[in-house]
């Protein structure tokens, strides 16, 4: 009986662990909410109207979801003119420019979480690193700093230039100083002391900048040429190629190994080593004056197009494969701007 009951009392052990162990195990292909593993569509709304939403589109393109934030908030308005948004960990944060606000939200279930108005000034595009939260604005020409997971307000940086997109890189802030086809510098900032240290010279119309193995690129397109810079972030030092025959590139993305740009209709695409732009673009899309790529990413090797449809009606989002096939056509809300990987 002795030697019986410790036979089954080490098989209740085994069982026990490994029920635990099963448990433990976090199973990815799970959704963490209904707008998991898919793209988020920002539709910045009309100016002057609070009508900005957020599309979702599965993965595999067979859900859609139209103003995910109204229906997860009681038919709240998200706000006026969504610019931009970024994640930190299950946090979105959707920066509404003329409604001088940023809205957090849970980003699979689009609950909100919060409300942060302190101190924004026409605020444009976010980035987070160390546990905070940095927002560009272009009014007051700073960069606003809050507690990311409280959402409390720190100080302001100042930057005294235009300031639009934000990154992070090798532990510091990159702030584009450019919008609208004009500027020519990057401001740096360190994170530590908060201060703006040193301005990087590109060339006029800086529109693109985005962090890749450590370095940030930048792009510039203006009426003369194309040219982009890759900085070295350890000596803030740039290297640059350029064209004086494809003039005035717009939207670089990088996907994987590759930097993908637009020029009027066409999509173009070159190695992130190149030492010269591709002059041949891979794809076209229908001219839409100034509708054209009003947004532009490529995520997973698919590349999202979407075309503004004049502010009139709904938007209109294309989605080709890396090659060119066109994969899907749907339409979103009004004036898609930006995508963004929810996965």
């Amino acid at each position: 009986m002795k030697f019986k009951n410790v036979f089954l009392g080490i098989f209740a052990s085994a069982l026990l662990l490994a029920s635990c162990s099963n448990d433990d195990t976090i199973d990815t292909n799970v959704p963490l909410g209904n707008y998991d593993k898919g793209v988020l569509v920002l539709n910045e709304g009309n100016f002057g109207k609070p009508n900005a939403s957020v599309t979702y589109i599965s993965n595999d393109f067979n859900v859609l979801t139209q103003n995910i934030f109204g229906i997860e908030n009681n038919d709240k308005k998200l706000g006026d003119v969504a610019q931009s948004l970024s994640f930190y960990d299950d946090k979105a944060f959707i920066v509404l420019n003329a409604s001088n606000v940023v809205e957090v939200v849970n980003r699979y279930t689009f609950k909100s979480l919060g409300t942060i108005t302190e101190n924004l000034k026409n605020p444009r595009y976010s980035v987070v690193l160390n546990g905070k939260l940095y927002v560009t604005n272009s009014i007051s020409k700073a960069v606003t700093v809050y507690d990311a997971k409280t959402f409390a307000y720190l100080q302001t940086i100042a930057i005294g230039k235009t300031s639009e997109k934000i990154i992070t890189a090798n532990g510091k802030l990159y702030v584009m100083n450019g919008a609208f086809g004009g500027g020519n510098t990057i401001t740096v900032v360190n994170p530590q002391s908060n201060n703006a240290m040193s301005v990087i010279t590109v060339d006029n119309g800086v529109n693109s900048i985005e962090e890749k193995n450590g370095f940030v690129y930048a792009l510039c397109g203006n009426s003369d040429r194309s040219k982009l810079f890759k900085i070295n972030t350890t000596t803030d030092t740039a290297t640059s190629i350029e064209s004086s025959t494809l003039k005035k590139a717009l939207n670089m993305d990088i996907d994987g190994d590759k930097i993908y740009y637009t020029k009027g209709t066409g999509v173009y695409a070159m190695a992130l080593n190149a030492t010269t732009f591709s002059e041949t673009p891979l794809f076209s899309v229908s001219d839409n004056s100034w509708s054209t790529f009003y947004g532009f990413n490529v995520i997973d090797g698919k590349i999202y197009s979407a075309d503004a449809n004049g502010f009139t009606a709904a938007g209109i989002v294309k989605i080709f494969s890396a090659t060119g096939t066109e994969l899907k056509t749907v339409s979103v809300g009004m004036g898609p701007n930006s995508f963004y990987s929810n996965n």
